[in-house]
């Protein structure tokens, strides 16, 4: 009997102290904070169909180990500084890449308030935006600047309390989320003197959206660097394709670029091949320089989407 009185009286203390463990890691191990998603530098992209008004969200976060036991209401704001301080971090002086704010007749915000629901299994909450595309330029970004004002409860992550809501164009045939390559083959004759011989062609071309059925590429065999093209360069030797509802293809200059189409609509048509690939097939002519010499460059080419 004593052995039992004395081993109870040992084991009953560890018991009582593993019940006291048990029951603190019941509860909540790290504060509630209310903060955005975003990257780490502040940025949210999302992508935004042209020709069409389309909602994206921002989206409200609440920390912690355990749900919320009542609604909390989250009141956002313009944030008047971010995309200036955005822009003097990754661009300092080079204003050329500098971002810019969306302009307010191109987005609709019904509410600046959202409310994390405590009778909801989710953590989060949204806040929707109203997009209008059309019109902006793929060459630029565009940023809807935010930031949380003030929370019914809890606190505020201060490194997290702000968000650059990007708008990333796309169309069925090019996104700007991601650089859009279609391969070229064709054939390239450049009529610089008499005898000249037509050479075959192989060159990756990027595709980017200007409207609902509209891409901008580069003619001939003149590529770009998406992270370092300029508005000269675009200018000089990009070119607009218009997908028409009957499938055939209209090229068009998209700057200075002297450029015109050759044969019709049997000659310059968008296809879906065999692998579900996007194909546009095209015949042009378009005036370029070589050794201080200009002439005409006629392409017959087939342009294939790589996936």
């Amino acid at each position: 009997m004593k052995k039992i009185y004395i081993f109870a009286a040992l084991v009953l203390p560890l018991l009582l102290t593993s019940c006291d463990e048990n029951e603190q890691f019941r509860g909540e191990l790290y504060k509630k904070v209310i903060y955005l998603l975003s990257t780490d530098d502040y940025t949210f992209e999302s992508e935004h169909d042209l020709g069409e008004e389309s909602t994206g969200y921002v989206t409200v976060y609440c920390g912690g180990t355990q749900h919320i036991d009542h609604d909390v209401t989250v009141t956002l704001e313009p944030d008047l500084d971010a995309v200036g301080d955005y822009n003097y971090m990754y661009f300092d002086l080079d204003s050329s890449r500098y971002a810019h704010t969306l302009d307010a007749s191109r987005f609709t915000i019904d509410s600046y308030q959202t409310v994390l629901r405590a009778d909801s299994e989710d953590n989060y909450a949204l806040l929707p935006i109203k997009i209008r595309p059309d019109g902006l330029s793929p060459d630029s970004t565009y940023f809807i600047p935010l930031r949380i004002r003030s929370v019914s409860d809890f606190e505020i992550n201060s490194d997290k309390q702000k968000v650059l809501y990007q708008i990333v164009l796309r169309n069925r045939y090019a996104t700007m989320a991601t650089t859009t390559y279609y391969q070229v083959t064709g054939v390239e004759d450049r009529h610089l003197a008499a005898g000249d011989v037509a050479g075959g062609i192989s060159v990756t071309r990027i595709f980017a959206p200007l409207s609902k059925n509209q891409v901008r590429c580069f003619a001939g065999t003149h590529t770009y660097n998406p992270a370092n093209v300029t508005k000269d360069e675009i200018n000089k030797y990009a070119m607009t394709l218009t997908i028409n509802s009957d499938n055939s293809i209209t090229i068009t200059p998209y700057g200075d670029l002297e450029v015109e189409m050759l044969g019709g609509a049997q000659d310059n048509y968008f296809a879906v091949d065999s692998r579900d690939r996007y194909v546009f097939n095209l015949h042009y002519r378009f005036r370029d320089t070589f050794g201080g010499e200009t002439a005409w460059v006629e392409m017959t080419e087939s342009c294939v989407q790589r996936k």
